[in-house]
């Protein structure tokens, strides 16, 4: 997926495993930004098992690693 096809707030699934668990994009950034040697886009995500649970890890992902959630 695109970085900029990813809308803040919505879920979706990861590459390597598409039928278990949910991302939630929080926000795209430069990963730059973070740290100054890299340089590429990620998006911060928050991690959940399923898609209305309340907590969740918050992970960052490659925006190719991202699927949409059919």
């Amino acid at each position: 997926m695109r970085s900029q096809d990813i809308e803040i707030g919505k879920h979706y699934r990861l590459k390597d495993n598409p039928s278990y668990g949910y991302v939630k994009a929080l926000q795209v950034l430069n990963i730059h930004e973070l740290d100054k040697t890299k340089n590429y886009i990620v998006v911060k995500c928050e991690h959940t098992v399923h898609k209305n649970d309340t907590m969740g890890f918050i992970r960052y992902f490659r925006p190719r690693d991202i699927l949409e959630d059919k």
